[in-house]
């Protein structure tokens, strides 16, 4: 009779085993699904195209300022304003001397975290 129960006992553990890790696996590959479908959800949200503006200005001419006697536009290509697009001649007039330089166009740079990073990595070194 002992060998019955043994065998039972056994037979029983192997069961809640098979059943444990059955159950675990289902559960790791339901979340893995819900984090894909909610990371699409995110990635659909950020990455939406944005509303542009229609610009009746002709595309051909070279929008900024010129260093040597240019003037402003009212209107750029990224949005800046004419004091900035002033300010940067002005430093690029310093940085390269006497008039020898022309800006033709303003671009405003892709949005990088260059001062985030710095402070991250600032605050998590190892001691």
């Amino acid at each position: 009779m002992s060998e019955y129960f043994a065998s039972l006992d056994m037979m029983t553990a192997w069961t809640v085993l098979i059943t444990g890790v059955v159950v675990v696996f289902a559960v790791l590959l339901l979340l893995i699904f819900i984090i894909k479908i909610y990371s699409t959800i995110v990635y659909n949200i950020q990455n939406k195209p944005k509303k542009t503006k229609k610009n009746n200005d002709d595309d051909d001419t070279p929008k900024g300022t010129g260093v040597g006697g240019g003037s402003a536009s009212a209107k750029t290509s990224g949005g800046v304003s004419p004091e900035v697009l002033a300010c940067i001649a002005a430093a690029v007039e310093f940085m390269y001397g006497a008039g020898n330089v022309r800006i033709k166009n303003i671009k405003k740079a892709p949005a990088r975290r260059a001062w985030g990073n710095a402070g991250v990595l600032a605050n998590t070194r190892p001691f």
